[in-house]
């Protein structure tokens, strides 16, 4: 069996092994089983440095050379010490179809082995419960978290008060639906065209509007974790005006069964080239009977049209199929494959805006920690298969590892640590990695690498743009 060796030498002393007795004990590990050593890795215990590490470089090998291999470490906490750090990285290896096996441990799973020390370890965070059972004790006694609604704030006892301005605004809103008989694109639109803007000064969209129609907020009920307090605020809409628009929003709403639709990578990236809002995927169902023979066919369509037209009713109704337009940024993408070209795609940068972007990708960055956990969790109370739990956290690992080198890579360009040509070094890269990985990668981790390599793409009615990010 081909074996790979990975060690990991710190700076402290005493216990730590040092690197020629994680060596030695490699070597004899794969002597007495047989199996053949191909490569080494060795990483030092320090963070922060720009550049790949030998984990990542070993990654890359695994994935050119090495399915079917083993990873040999002297223990699990070689691999790396923090426990989620350390699922993070079996989890990694296990998806490309190499597994670890540790000289120190008998181990049977690894990764049960792990999911059994966060389960220990989660024991002790019973005080994340005492805050949970607190905020709902808040709701009880009708107490505003979070966020209030449109057309409130938060007063000084920390309940509810209303905005008059915008209380008007939630007014009107449920006049034109209930006596004008607007639709809620309508009056998104009605909204915009008046100038009356949302709370941070934008467009009203028929998602916000829908939002507004349907909080029992605004009948003075405030409702959360399971609670509805009535009469915990003062009420903007009346219950007889509230009810007769429940009615006729659940009237509109035509229950349907659940179809499996089909991604849109390029959602969140592509964005409309004459009002520049962005362009949201859309399934489009139509069926039609054929003169000929009389019977009935069914479509299927997939496009991605100006978000401006679809939740605002403003710009035109400028749309672009969905193969034809992911098809186009994939073999442009595919094209690049040297410096020169890639100047031409290339956003040219501006360092004004890196502390912004920063704090954007470090709060994803918590997220995407937070959703690894919550499915770690799952796992370790069996709530969801092991086999699932590999396949929902690899994608979010590896979203995450995207994330991990954007941010590297910008702090090390706002110190000047690397120039412009290990950018596109970098980017070339990446799109050497993209052409490799396509076919294999699941829809999730395809969205991501496009996030991680485009900046945007503005679509016309007869020409597209793909501008890169770094």
């Amino acid at each position: 069996m081909r074996t790979i060796g990975y060690f990991r030498v710190t700076e402290e002393t005493g216990r730590s092994p040092s690197l020629v007795e994680q060596q030695e004990g490699f070597a004899r590990f794969c002597q007495e089983r047989g199996y053949q050593p191909v490569m080494t890795f060795v990483d030092t215990g320090s963070t922060g440095k720009v550049g790949r590490t030998q984990y990542q470089r070993m990654l890359s090998y695994i994935r050119r050379d090495g399915t079917d291999t083993v990873v040999v470490v002297k223990s699990l906490s070689h691999l790396h010490p923090d426990v989620q750090e350390l699922m993070y990285r079996l989890i990694e290896i296990d998806a490309l179809g190499a597994k670890v096996l540790s000289i120190d441990e008998e181990l049977a799973s690894p990764l049960e082995t792990v999911i059994q020390i966060w389960s220990t370890r989660r024991q002790s965070g019973i005080r994340g419960d005492a805050v949970r059972e607190a905020m709902k004790l808040r709701a009880v006694r009708g107490k505003g978290l979070g966020k209030p609604p449109y057309g409130y704030k938060l007063g000084a006892d920390k309940r509810l008060e209303i905005v008059p301005e915008e209380a008007a605004n939630v007014e009107l809103i449920y006049q034109l639906y209930v006596q004008k008989n607007m639709g809620v694109r309508l009056i998104a639109r009605y909204l915009n065209e008046q100038g009356i803007t949302t709370r941070r000064g934008g467009l009203w969209s028929i998602v916000g509007i829908r939002d507004i129609l349907r909080n029992r907020a605004y009948l003075g009920t405030s409702s959360r974790f399971g609670f509805r307090v009535p009469d915990s605020h003062r009420p903007i809409i009346n219950h007889e005006t509230f009810n007769k628009v429940q009615e006729r929003l659940t009237a509109k709403t035509k229950p349907r069964g659940r179809v499996q639709r089909s991604p849109f990578p390029l959602s969140g990236l592509a964005y409309c080239g004459y009002c520049g809002n962005r362009m949201t995927g859309v399934n489009r169902s139509q069926t039609w009977t054929t003169l000929k023979k009389g019977g009935k066919r069914k479509g299927e369509y997939r496009y991605y049209q100006c978000q401006s037209r679809t939740n605002q009713s403003v710009c035109q109704y400028h749309t672009r199929r969905a193969e034809d337009l992911e098809g186009f940024v994939l073999g442009t993408l595919r094209s690049y494959n040297n410096l020169e070209a890639l100047v031409q795609l290339t956003k040219v940068r501006d360092f004004s805006d890196e502390p912004s972007e920063h704090t954007r990708l470090e709060r994803k960055l918590k997220t995407l920690d937070r959703k690894f956990r919550d499915h770690l969790n799952q796992a370790t109370d069996g709530a969801i298969p092991l086999e699932e739990f590999r396949v929902v956290s690899g994608d979010l690992i590896w979203e995450r590892r995207l994330l991990e080198e954007r941010i590297a890579l910008l702090k090390a360009e706002a110190k000047q640590e690397i120039t412009s040509e290990h950018r596109k070094d970098y980017m070339l890269e990446k799109l050497e990695e993209l052409q490799e990985r396509w076919d294999t990668m699941t829809s999730p981790a395809r969205k991501a690498l496009l996030q991680h390599i485009i900046e945007r793409i503005v679509v016309y009615d007869y020409h597209v743009e793909t501008i890169l990010r770094l």
